[in-house]
């Protein structure tokens, strides 16, 4: 196998699928590795743990077919040490050269014959906007579990509702709820529920916002350009997106998720209206004193606007009030103030809407004029 590549565009091929590349302890060492491809002017590169696999493919000039498995990690560090300007790799037997400008580097490669054999990814049988599943995602995310012990909370569920699709996402501390209007992806299916580490390597990729890949032709056909789209094609046990010439594959997460629409109130008597960056700033100063997640945040909501409070024993304290517009009965409910920031942080606008009920059932963190996006948060009971 030989070809010749640009740099940069090689290091972002290499460090795409190199995301999923196994970096937990294996016997497979050859998971450590990605397949590189080279056949015509097609360079497809592979990364891949079992459970999440990148394919990402991009254009080379090809001078001789063939496969290797080469170190992700340490290649991907090379290439990206070269200088700009083409990249030669070429491979034959145990080992691979790279070679740009005056400098030469020479690995020892994997058996190719180690390397899992992975179904090529299907094509997209239906599509997802771009914008709307990159903002979603963003939002969600965030709420899933790292804990393997609880495996069902470390996924995001992906289900019909209404004309569109929701995503959520819990740890049970907190839940991230977003709808996405006018897809009918699900039309054929109940819900999937998808590793969340899997849907955070698909938000990193830029493809996602660039958006390259199209769900129709009305640009063909001299119409404006359509909405850019993610293509989405799932099966009996994984699912694959495909963002432009990128796909990521993931095995589905088996079980019955939580109900988690018992746990919204169905009504909230206590609303704040607060500037976003005020609050962010706020929050963010106060949580200086915070050593642990034990120590929480008190929010004294009353008419005109909101104190915040922090109290650690071995520390000290801080306080710091935020103008505000508060409709209800005057309430201090205390929340994980990271929770309570990664909440904040993920409404989109200026306004944050914060609905309560007492200082005992969840609250919810959403826009101020928007309910696409919803985060319920615990509230830590103090004396």
């Amino acid at each position: 196998m030989k070809f010749r590549c640009e740099r940069d565009s090689l290091v972002e091929v290499l460090a795409t699928a190199g995301r999923a590349v196994g970096t937990r302890s294996s016997s497979q060492m050859v998971l450590s590795g990605v397949r590189i491809e080279s056949t015509g002017n097609l360079l497809s590169v592979i990364g891949t743990d079992l459970d999440l696999t990148v394919h990402v493919s991009t254009e080379a000039i090809g001078i001789t077919d063939g496969i290797c498995v080469a170190p992700a990690k340490l290649l991907a560090d090379i290439v990206r040490s070269l200088e700009p300007g083409a990249v030669t790799i070429e491979s034959e037997g145990e080992k691979i050269e790279i070679g740009a400008a005056r400098s030469r580097f020479s690995l020892r490669t994997f058996p190719v014959d180690d390397f899992p054999s992975l179904p090529e990814p299907p094509e997209p049988a239906t599509f997802l906007p771009a914008s709307g599943l990159a903002g979603a995602l963003r939002q969600v995310v965030r709420a899933a579990s790292a804990d393997d012990a609880r495996p069902l909370l470390t996924g995001v569920l992906i289900a019909p509702e209404g004309s569109g699709v929701r995503l959520v996402a819990t740890d049970s501390y907190r839940l991230a709820l977003r709808d996405i209007q006018g897809s009918d992806a699900f039309s054929d299916t109940s819900q999937i529920l998808v590793p969340a580490r899997a849907l955070a390597e698909l938000q990193r990729l830029s493809s996602l916002v660039s958006g390259q890949k199209t769900a129709d032709s009305s640009s063909e056909s001299g119409g404006e350009p359509s909405e850019p789209m993610v293509g989405l094609s799932i099966g009996a046990h994984d699912v694959t997106f495909t963002a432009g010439q990128v796909k990521v594959s993931t095995r589905l997460l088996d079980g019955t998720y939580p109900d988690y629409r018992q746990l919204i109130p169905a009504e909230y008597p206590n609303q704040l209206h607060v500037g976003k960056d005020s609050l962010l700033d706020a929050l963010r100063r106060v949580r200086l004193l915070v050593k642990d997640n034990t120590t929480p945040v008190r929010l004294s909501m009353r008419q005109g606007g909101v104190d915040l409070t922090v109290v650690s024993q071995e520390v000290g304290d801080a306080s710091e009030t935020v103008d505000a517009d508060f409709e209800g009965e005057d309430l201090t409910i205390a929340f994980n103030p990271t929770y309570l920031i990664d909440g904040v942080e993920a409404v989109a606008g200026d306004v944050v809407l914060l609905e309560t009920v007492d200082a005992t059932k969840p609250a919810t963190v959403r826009a101020a004029d928007d309910t696409d996006f919803r985060y319920l948060l615990m509230p830590v009971r103090v004396s």
